[in-house]
């Protein structure tokens, strides 16, 4: 599921020319906070783990970049992302894989212990039909 879209600007590049691997991380971190409140009712959620996080190609200024998120484990207290980060051409409509990785959220109450996850059925649903069709297209 397209979760969002972003410009890389000048100001987000490196030295060497390109995106840092920091910048894209939390980017994407932002990314699964967003996805968990979007499946849930809940109002709070800590980031447990990242991991197989892969860089597959650099991102230039003035590139957009895409941010896809697929549910692989929904948990009592938590929930698996997957996160794919693809550049997208506008002009042609290319896109092009940059970066992958797995977040683990977790549900959490004001004292920052974890909590259920209240899910919204209907929008893992289509969370999971808007992965299954682009799974299709691939």
């Amino acid at each position: 599921m397209l979760i969002s879209r972003e410009m890389v600007l000048d100001q987000d590049i490196g030295l060497n020319a390109t995106l840092f691997g920091g910048d894209m991380m939390a980017r994407m971190d932002k990314v699964a906070g967003i996805t968990a409140s979007l499946m849930s009712r809940n109002r709070r959620f800590l980031t447990l783990k990242v991991s197989e996080l892969v860089f597959h190609s650099p991102v230039r200024a003035g590139e957009i970049i895409e941010f896809f998120v697929a549910i692989t484990r929904q948990g009592r207290t938590s929930m698996t992302l997957q996160i794919e980060v693809q550049v997208y051409e506008p002009i042609s409509d290319a896109r092009r894989a940059v970066t992958s990785g797995e977040f683990v959220m977790v549900g959490v109450d004001e004292g920052q212990h974890p909590e259920p996850i209240l899910w919204k059925p209907e929008a893992v649903q289509a969370a999971t039909e808007a992965h299954r069709a682009r799974a299709d297209q691939a």
